[in-house]
């Protein structure tokens, strides 16, 4: 549970007393309290940090959120792809994880596994176990495959990091990895996040080894080289803004600038880690400025932080639970209404259980972010996420 700050008036003879009153001890007890707890949870990734602006969840609005008929499931009511991204292992160990990735899921996100330190460990050495496995699990499955992602800032070998030579040199070597990866995949892979996250929430492009020895023009190259290898395969610009205007702002421009040069770009990777308290203002307008590109739109790693203060007394309550469902069912529904059918790509949920999630890994607050709970089984956020496709 938060930390909840209560004041009290304080007489002005009181205010100017050399003495430290019960009060103002136990309030600044609090507030190192709060200030600790906010520190040592502090995510070490991208993980959405505390919304000044909150929703109100009214009885109203929260009233058809229970739930149904156990026959629905995500890809039976959605009419575009549902997706998860996908942990090779669990897949390979766990038969619960198996059973309800199929029963809900008509599409995967390569969530680490096509990662340039995990399929490109060492120079030349390609790994394609974990990746392979998860095609043939969607081949199997009747399910499609969304690439991710070929270039990153983050997820960057040793062997790259620390490579000398000169323009030409880093060229070849990012022109060979994108071959080499969208090749081998070539018809299997139907989709790919080319570059990931390419500018600083300012707006400037972000200073990678990329940027650094290839300029910015590297993006718009990265997409041709995919291109040249798979001319079929989808392929999509990924960021996370989240209330960041002058990143989205970037975004937009290096888009139209995409388009208007012929460069083969398909859609945008709206990546949508948010949480409870994220408004809908702010939701809607991200979606709307994609959708107005004309590009697919893809909300390519959906997951809703229920703990957003970060604390690490967190509590579950029946109140949050209610909050959780309703943030999940507005997405869907805004998603719906603001993108057009032509352009719906499809929502991906960023893993499948909660005990699945980085954001239990990526700090030591707990959180339930998922649609599914420790064990896979469905959360009232399911249904609400359901009501959100459907209605």
């Amino acid at each position: 549970m938060a930390t909840v700050f209560t004041t009290s008036i304080i007489p002005n003879n009181a205010r100017n007393s050399t003495s430290k009153s019960p009060v103002r001890i136990t309030l600044i007890a609090a507030l190192v309290s709060f200030l600790f707890n906010l520190v040592s949870c502090s995510p070490k990734t991208d993980a959405v940090a505390p919304e000044k602006e909150t929703t109100t969840f009214t009885a109203s609005s929260l009233r058809a959120i229970a739930p149904g008929d156990s026959n629905n499931t995500l890809k039976a009511v959605a009419s575009f792809p549902i997706g998860a991204s996908i942990n090779p292992q669990l897949l390979a160990s766990n038969a619960r994880y198996k059973a309800v990735l199929q029963e809900n899921y008509n599409s995967i996100s390569t969530e680490n596994c096509a990662k340039m330190n995990r399929i490109q460990p060492k120079a030349g050495q390609f790994i394609w176990t974990d990746t392979d496995a998860l095609v043939n699990f969607a081949k199997q499955s009747n399910m499609k495959v969304h690439g991710h992602t070929l270039i990153w800032h983050v997820a960057v070998p040793d062997w790259v990091t620390n490579f000398q030579g000169d323009s030409l040199a880093w060229e070849k070597l990012m022109k060979t990895h994108i071959q080499t990866v969208v090749g081998r995949y070539k018809g299997k892979i139907k989709s790919w996040d080319v570059v990931n996250e390419a500018f600083e929430d300012d707006g400037t492009y972000r200073k990678s080894v990329w940027y650094q020895h290839l300029g910015s023009d590297y993006v718009a190259r990265c997409f041709q080289y995919a291109h040249e290898a798979d001319p079929e395969a989808l392929l999509f610009y990924n960021e996370f803004v989240n209330g960041r205007p002058k990143k989205q702002a970037a975004v937009l421009a290096l888009l139209n600038d995409l388009k208007k040069r012929n460069i083969p770009i398909n859609g945008i990777g709206v990546q949508m880690h948010i949480t409870i308290n994220t408004p809908e203002a702010s939701i809607l307008s991200e979606i709307r400025q994609y959708a107005n590109t004309g590009l697919l739109v893809h909300l390519s790693e959906l997951d809703i932080r229920m703990n957003p203060t970060l604390s690490k007394t967190f509590v579950v309550t029946d109140a949050l639970k209610s909050a959780h469902a309703l943030k999940y069912k507005t997405v869907a529904q805004i998603y719906r209404s603001v993108v057009t059918s032509g352009q719906q790509f499809g929502i991906t949920n960023w893993n499948l259980g909660d005990a699945d999630s980085y954001l239990r890994t990526a700090n030591t607050c707990e959180d339930h972010p998922l649609l599914f709970d420790e064990t896979y089984n469905r959360k009232l956020s399911y249904y609400g996420f359901i009501q959100g496709l459907s209605e």
